[in-house]
């Protein structure tokens, strides 16, 4: 296929732009199989690479595919020489170079501290601290694993790098499933992360149609050889325009933690709710989004908490409980009261910010507290529209 898109370099690495005029339904970008970095390619090179013997093998067999893919990525940094005998089995150094440096990354754990601090009081500051403390136990259990066998690269095996190497599979793997005979983006318990070379390079664009397809030589879909997966755009892209591929439907959280960028007014952005303690005894977790989109089953279990907590009343009809106004209103003002109080613990933009605050996580920051409060907002309306009714039915 002709090539129909090239790339330049930016500040946070390389996008994609049209060369030419793209018809609808063109397929634009593909990876072949034998380029894929996958949790088995990268345990094969390391074990290559450090020349491990059956005692030391069983070492690697309790890392996480994640971990494996991260230590071959950092070992491209420790020994950084195309024409050294590593290159054998470090094969992707190429590819390591065309994406941005540590310093251009975005994901809240590449925050300054007063960057992070802004986002003090939401999800997504208990989340970074979360992910932080999975990671550097992640990054200690690797690091050992390579002293064992050679110590001057384990001194090597940074916390700097592997968060480096992370943050490239949080925003840039796919799963397996990818590379099925019948590509799918959707996870299973099964698949696993992948990295596609030149194809993560797309950047998002929300509700983008495309597709992705695979093809096989000879119709043989078990071979490696000659195979490759590519993605197929399904609108025109006039030339000089960027293209975009589409990661799914995603909230400016989930972008924001593993992506490091957020969009505007969006759409798909949601809140986390936990209720616990005695509305559901061990803790319970919704997402609820804009326009209270999901908040009935939240309510439910408010309403039935109230209902159990009422021992002066229960009646049943047929299996049926029957709620009471009185619990109704009692519950509508329950949920009221929590998406306030949780708006009143929303981060707010300070007057004064920290004297070093780079604008893209201030951007960042603002788009995620509007998808918040906006979601707060109608969880409220949706609270004090069950507490109308109910006063209503109570005066009939």
């Amino acid at each position: 296929m002709t090539l129909i898109v090239t790339s330049f370099l930016v500040g946070s690495g390389f996008s994609i732009f049209a060369r030419e005029l793209i018809s609808e339904d063109e397929d634009i970008v593909s990876c072949p199989f034998s380029l894929v970095i996958t949790p088995d390619l990268s345990r094969r090179a390391l074990l290559g690479l450090l020349r491990v013997d059956a005692d030391q093998e069983d070492s690697f067999k309790n890392l996480s595919e994640t971990q494996l893919m991260c230590t071959y990525i950092c070992m491209h940094w420790i020994i950084d020489n195309e024409n050294s005998t590593s290159a054998g089995f470090l094969k992707h150094l190429p590819y390591l170079k065309t994406l941005p440096a540590s310093s251009q990354l975005f994901t809240p754990l590449h925050f300054s501290e007063a960057e992070l601090s802004l986002f003090e009081g939401s999800n997504i500051f208990s989340a970074t601290l979360d992910r932080k403390h999975t990671w550097q136990q992640q990054h200690e259990a690797c690091a050992a694993v390579i002293a064992k066998v050679y110590p001057a690269w384990g001194a090597e095996f940074t916390w700097e790098r592997y968060l480096t190497a992370a943050t490239y599979i949080s925003s840039r793997a796919f799963p397996s499933t990818l590379l099925s005979p019948t590509p799918s983006l959707v996870a299973t318990p099964e698949s696993y992360p992948i990295l596609l070379p030149g194809v993560d390079a797309l950047n998002h664009a929300r509700a983008k149609p495309v597709s992705w397809l695979v093809s096989h030589p000879s119709g043989q879909p078990s071979s490696e050889a000659g195979s490759k997966v590519y993605l197929v755009v399904h609108t025109r892209t006039p030339a000089g325009l960027e293209v975009f591929n589409n990661y799914g439907p995603k909230p400016n959280a989930e972008l924001i933690l593993g992506y490091g960028f957020t969009l505007e007014n969006n759409p798909d952005d949601t809140i986390v709710l936990k209720i616990g303690g005695s509305l559901g005894g061990s803790q319970l977790r919704w997402e609820v989004g804009r326009q209270a989109k999901g908040i009935e089953p939240v309510w439910e279990v408010i309403l039935a908490a109230v209902h159990e907590e009422d021992e002066d009343e229960e009646e049943q009809e047929e299996g049926v409980v029957i709620v009471s106004v009185e619990e109704e209103l009692y519950a509508s003002e329950m949920l009221e009261q929590m998406a306030a109080g949780l708006k009143d613990k929303l981060p707010s933009v300070p007057a004064n910010l920290p004297q070093y605050v780079r604008p893209e996580v201030l951007g960042m920051l603002l788009h995620y507290i509007e998808g918040q409060h906006d979601i707060l907002r109608s969880i409220i309306l949706f609270a004090q529209e069950k507490k109308n009714n109910g006063g209503q039915k109570k005066m009939t």
